[in-house]
């Protein structure tokens, strides 16, 4: 049985967004005739080894990578102290993986999270088979549509610049994406990025996915309701821009009604009864805080349309949710979000400045109330394309065209990259 290595950062079951990528990965590759070890911090530990009890998988050994209580304090410092905590966190694993290399000859080595090109990976020293990613981390917010970051806007500024560097001065960054077999991508944007850095060949876009217990089996038929229902879920970051999507609901003709339900929190959550008063919504808008990943699922049932207006995102997790729940969406013509919906599942509003980019998003909403058929197309078109997106899906794609192709040439690769390196 080949044996696979799998880097993750992030790694905990029945989750979203990053941990949830790295489980999807090692717990499918496990089960498609591999053996696999994976990497991972211990924070979701009890999680992880919960869900081993219920749902055994006796190709899956999970590897934890502890650091000193020192360093998983810095984590909570903010931005310098996660990319501290994470570069670490990539030396001890390297550390790790090396010790395990003399154990076991592993066949390739699959970087998973953090699904971050900036942030690298330092398993590329292995000198082995190598997939970087997919990664994304190629965008950078608009800087017309800074006033929905408050004071935030530096911050976001700084993530912009410290990414810039780590670019030129990561090794984990630019050895991964000079020295790995493949890079794959999660957009245009990363893809341009990776192009910058000197990568041409083996340069692939691959989406993430959304696990297939989350899809419902058959599509979502929604009976007719004189209140188009609106839902946003996320958290409630800087980049997530709630507000630019209440500042466009709130130019949607008063006459029409129509309610938006806003799903998450997080630290812009304080502005939210603000940003209610301001654009005067108390009657179009409920907030429900945070609930769990399965109560979102009642959410995106009873909704009729999903808005999604995040300034800055690799390829949502939330778009490909609410489109397996027969949604359209109403959201940018910007990053992951441009290429996850297209014409015939949802409106993209083009971002130019705030004020136009308000109305065309009220005119979106508004052309989703008075068009309930093709509006129920879109949802139908949008529960295909999520169909064809679920984890397992993806993984086997990954596994049958990126996994047998480098381990049929594993000995030949890993000596071509091992010549690269010395």
């Amino acid at each position: 049985m080949k044996k696979v290595l799998i880097s993750a950062y992030a790694c905990i079951p029945d989750r979203g967004s990053e941990e949830g990528n790295g489980w999807h990965y090692s717990s499918i590759v496990s089960q498609q005739g591999y053996q696999v070890w994976c990497l991972t911090r211990d924070v979701g530990k009890a999680e992880i080894e919960r869900k081993l009890e219920q749902i055994p998988h006796p190709n899956l050994t999970i590897v934890y990578v502890t650091l000193p209580r020192w360093i998983d304090k810095v984590y909570s410092w903010g931005m310098l102290g996660l990319f501290f905590h994470y570069l670490y966190w990539q030396w001890s694993t390297l550390q790790v993986a090396l010790k395990l290399t003399k154990t076991h000859q592993f066949d390739l080595v699959h970087h998973v999270s953090y699904t971050s090109l900036q942030m690298g990976s330092f398993l590329y020293k292995l000198k082995l088979p190598f997939i970087y990613g997919p990664v994304g981390g190629g965008q950078v917010a608009p800087k017309t549509m800074r006033r929905y970051f408050k004071q935030y806007w530096l911050k976001e500024q700084m993530r912009t610049w410290m990414g810039n560097l780590m670019l030129r001065f990561n090794p984990g960054c630019y050895q991964s994406v000079r020295l790995a077999t493949y890079v794959l991508v999660w957009n245009e944007d990363t893809r341009r990025r990776v192009q910058a850095l000197g990568r041409e060949k083996a340069v692939v876009k691959e989406f993430g996915g959304v696990g297939r217990s989350f899809i419902p089996s058959e599509p979502i038929y929604r009976p007719y309701q004189k209140t188009l229902q609106l839902v946003w879920v996320g958290r409630l970051m800087p980049r997530k821009a709630l507000e630019l999507s209440l500042h466009g609901l709130s130019k949607v003709n008063p006459q029409l009604p129509v309610h938006l339900t806003v799903v998450g929190d997080g630290e812009m959550g304080k502005y939210v009864p603000e940003y209610i008063s301001a654009y005067n919504l108390a009657d179009r808008v409920t907030w429900v805080g945070n609930v769990s990943y399965e109560q979102v699922k009642d959410y995106y049932r009873k909704a009729n349309v999903f808005l999604f207006t995040s300034l800055r995102d690799t390829g949502p997790a939330q778009l490909m949710e609410a489109m397996a729940y027969s949604l359209p969406v109403v959201t940018l013509d910007l990053h992951g979000q441009a290429e996850l919906v297209s014409s015939s599942t949802g409106i993209r509003v083009p971002v130019t400045e705030p004020e136009m980019v308000a109305t065309d998003l009220a005119k979106a909403i508004e052309w989703m109330y008075h068009n309930e058929d093709k509006r129920t197309s879109m949802g139908l078109n949008a529960f295909r394309f999520a169909q064809q997106q679920n984890w397992e899906t993806k993984v086997n794609h990954i596994v049958q065209t990126y996994y047998k192709s480098m381990t049929n040439q594993g000995l030949g690769l890993a000596l071509a990259v091992s010549q690269i390196t010395n």
